[in-house]
């Protein structure tokens, strides 16, 4: 950790630093920086820097946080408003000593993607961790990850990329489908990632009780901007197709297409689960919610 250091020194600090978050963060990325309100610690190139804490316009509110569970408000606050990255400076890594609750909750709900000791720790709050397998056999259940795995298979095309809320995504990956990890409040930073990915067909998966429809207002005003639904089931799942930012037309398997209905129905009757297969045709076709 940094102590006081000199201007020279801080000036090479502020160099180093913008370096690494341009390298470690993919372009157009929104990075909260713990930064004492400098404008030299969020010029990050190609890049938007925010002061934390901030206001919601991303200036610097003017003081630190009393708490840690104050400290933890305002960040899943910065997240909300569309922060994907977290970086505490070298200057700020006490941060992780004196807020030991929030550091605590950095570890279960955000990923390191960075860390060099005389730069900053970098974290990514979009992906989070894995949790333990047992913990997610418990919450989950094998017999509803078989039905959400089994749905994947039948509706989605092979190279699709899946960002799962509430399910475990290694369980859910096959060859060619990639399915990441997230948590609800992530949805909001996701987006503008989602507009400089890779063109692949983007889907998001909620799992049981988040199923019938995301419970906060604005994100499901959200999700609807630049999402559409294409599959539900009761207390299981739903997915919805990402619409926004790059190409995305390109052909998915058709819930209507007889063949993938076909499909999804013989796996669905193994599976014991015969009768709708919850698929979501436009909002105008028969069957519609």
């Amino acid at each position: 950790m940094i102590g006081g250091i000199g201007p020279e020194e801080y000036d090479e600090l502020c160099h180093r630093l913008g370096a690494l978050l341009q390298d470690a963060t993919p372009a157009e990325s929104v990075i909260a920086v713990v930064s004492k309100g400098d404008p030299r610690m969020i010029e990050i190139e190609g890049r938007e820097g925010r002061h934390f804490p901030g206001d919601p316009e991303g200036r610097y509110a003017g003081y630190y946080p009393r708490t840690s569970e104050e400290a933890i408000s305002q960040l899943e606050a910065a997240r909300r408003a569309g922060a994907e990255f977290f970086c505490l400076p070298a200057t700020a890594l006490w941060w992780l000593d004196h807020y030991q609750a929030l550091a605590a909750w950095l570890g279960s709900h955000a990923r390191v993607v960075a860390e060099d000791p005389e730069t900053c720790v970098l974290y990514d709050l979009v992906r989070v961790p894995r949790q333990d397998t047992k913990e997610q056999g418990e919450d989950q259940g094998f017999g509803a990850k078989v039905q959400v795995r089994a749905l994947l298979d039948s509706l989605l095309p092979e190279d699709a990329v899946v960002y799962a809320i509430g399910l475990a995504g290694e369980e859910l990956a096959a060859a060619g489908r990639t399915v990441n990890r997230i948590e609800a409040t992530g949805v909001f930073g996701l987006r503008r990632r989602l507009e400089h990915a890779a063109d692949r067909p983007t889907f998001l998966l909620f799992a049981r009780d988040e199923a019938t429809a995301p419970t906060d207002q604005e994100l499901e005003r959200s999700l609807a901007s630049w999402t559409r639904p294409i599959a539900r089931r009761e207390n299981l799942c739903a997915i919805f197709q990402v619409t926004a930012g790059r190409d995305r037309s390109r052909p998915m398997r058709s819930p209507r297409d007889e063949a993938a209905v076909d499909k999804l129905s013989n796996r669905l009757e193994r599976l014991g689960l015969a009768g709708d297969d919850g698929a979501l045709a436009d909002s105008n076709s028969e069957g519609s919610r």
